[in-house]
C-alpha cells in the first residue's frame, strides 16, 4: 500500500550557480589546454538534495540565502519550479550569488571533478531561520558551512523538538580540524559523507581504520547509523556493530558532480521509508549512479519510477578494493 501523505523534509544549507568545464585529462600545470565543453547549471549542494528529494516526490522546505542578482533569482525560481517551498530562501542584499567553476577530468572509467568555490551569500550564524515549522518535518537536512550555525541547529532539537531527526552532511565538516569536525559529525541521528572526509575526521589513514574509529565514537553518541561513499567503489553503511560494504552500479559516467548530492537525498529516502541498512545503501548507490549520466548536479536526477526501474536490471561494478569488514 503506497503513502497517501508524501513525506516533509526542511532543509537548511546552500545554494550556488555552477559553471562545469569539461577538460578530459587534468590541465597541466604551465600549458595550455583545449575544452571539451562549458554548462552553467543551478547547483549548490543542498539545493541539489533538495531537488533530488522533490523529485522522489518529496515535499522538500528550504532555508537558504541568494545573491541580489539574476542569478540568484534563477535559483529561486528553478527550485520552486521542482516544486520546493522557497518562501524561506531569500535575497541577501549587497553580496553575489555563491558560485563554483567545476573542471571535469578524466576517462570514462575515471572521472572526477574539482571545485573552485567562489564564496558568496549563504546563511550564517545570526540569521533569522523557520527552526520551529523546520523541526516539524519528518526529516531535517542540515548542511552548511558556518560551524556555529551548524552547532546551534545541532543542539536545538533536545530544548524545544525531541522528537526532530536530523541529517547531515561531512562536505564542509572536512574544512574543520579533525576533533572539531568529528564532535560535529557525531551530533547528528544519520550522517552521509565521503570516506576522505571520515578519514579526515577520524584522523586515520585507512578507511579501515577510520571506520573502527568511527564506531567506537558512535557509542556514546546520537548517531543511528551513517553512510560513506567510496565513488566508483559504492558505500559503506555503518552503525555501532557492523560495517557493510555496499557496491556500486554500473553506468557511464559523464560527470560526477552532485553524485555525492544525489546519493544523501536517496540515504534520506531510505531513512523516511524505514529501509532496512541494505536497501538504504542499494538505493542511494543508485540514486548517485544515475545523477552521474549527464553534465552537472541536477540534469540527470532520476524520479522515483526511475529509480525503481534501475535497481530492477542494474548491474554491480566489480571492485578489487576490499575496504570494510563487519565488527564484532
Amino acid at each position: 500500500m503506497s503513502r497517501q501523505v508524501p513525506f516533509t523534509v526542511g532543509a537548511f544549507g546552500m545554494l550556488t550557480w555552477d559553471q562545469l568545464i569539461d577538460t578530459g585529462a587534468y590541465p597541466i600545470e604551465g600549458t595550455y589546454h583545449i575544452v571539451r565543453s562549458i554548462t552553467e547549471q543551478s547547483g549548490g549542494t543542498t539545493g541539489n538534495t533538495s531537488t533530488a528529494l522533490a523529485r522522489l516526490g518529496v515535499e522538500v522546505s528550504l532555508a537558504a540565502r541568494v545573491g541580489d542578482d539574476p542569478t540568484g533569482r534563477h535559483l529561486i525560481d528553478e527550485l520552486a519550479a521542482e516544486g520546493c517551498n522557497i518562501e524561506n530562501v531569500l535575497i541577501r542584499t549587497g553580496e553575489p550569488t555563491d558560485r563554483g567553476v567545476i573542471l571535469v577530468s578524466g576517462d570514462q572509467e575515471n572521472r572526477d571533478r574539482t571545485i573552485l568555490w567562489v564564496q558568496g551569500a549563504r546563511l550564517k550564524h545570526g540569521d533569522q531561520l523557520p527552526v520551529e515549522p523546520f523541526f516539524a518535518k519528518d526529516l531535517v537536512l542540515v548542511d552548511l558551512d558556518d560551524a556555529r550555525l551548524h552547532l546551534l541547529l545541532l543542539d536545538l532539537p533536545m530544548h524545544v523538538s525531541p522528537r526532530t531527526r536530523i541529517f547531515g552532511t561531512m562536505t564542509f565538516l572536512a574544512e574543520l580540524k579533525p576533533f572539531q569536525a568529528l564532535e560535529l559529525a557525531l551530533r547528528h541521528d544519520y550522517l552521509a559523507g565521503h570516506v576522505r572526509e571520515l578519514m579526515h575526521a577520524t584522523e586515520q589513514e585507512t578507511i579501515q581504520g577510520a571506520i573502527a574509529r568511527f564506531q567506537q565514537e558512535m557509542v556514546l553518541s546520537q548517531v543511528r547509523f551513517a553512510a560513506f561513499t567510496d565513488g566508483a567503489n559504492g558505500c559503506i553503511m555503518v552503525t555501532r556493530d557492523e560495517a557493510i560494504d555496499i557496491p556500486a552500479f554500473e553506468v557511464d559516467v559523464v560527470d560526477p558532480t552532485g553524485a555525492g548530492d544525489a546519493f544523501a537525498a536517496g540515504m534520506a529516502w531510505g531513512i523516511l521509508n524505514r529501509f532496512d541498512l541494505e536497501q538504504v545503501g542499494r538505493f542511494a548507490n543508485a540514486m548517485g549512479a544515475l545523477a552521474t549520466r549527464q553534465h552537472g548536479a541536477r540534469a540527470a536526477l532520476p524520479s522515483l519510477t526511475d529509480v525503481e526501474a534501475f535497481l530492477q536490471t542494474a548491474r554491480i561494478r566489480e571492485s578489487d578494493e576490499i575496504r570494510a569488514a563487519s565488527s564484532d
